[in-house]
């Protein structure tokens, strides 16, 4: 399995939904505070 270094500002950029179901960067997420981000992979 390869891995890959990728920074913070490159992830920021990134965008996913919130808890409204708006797009957003990741980055607003962790903007004003520490955030902890976990991916959950779902099988089935």
């Amino acid at each position: 399995m390869a891995y890959e270094n990728v920074s913070t500002e490159v992830l920021g950029e990134l965008t996913v939904l919130n808890e409204r179901r708006e797009q957003v960067k990741i980055s607003t997420l962790w903007h004003e505070k520490t955030a902890a981000l976990v991916f959950v992979r779902h099988f089935g």
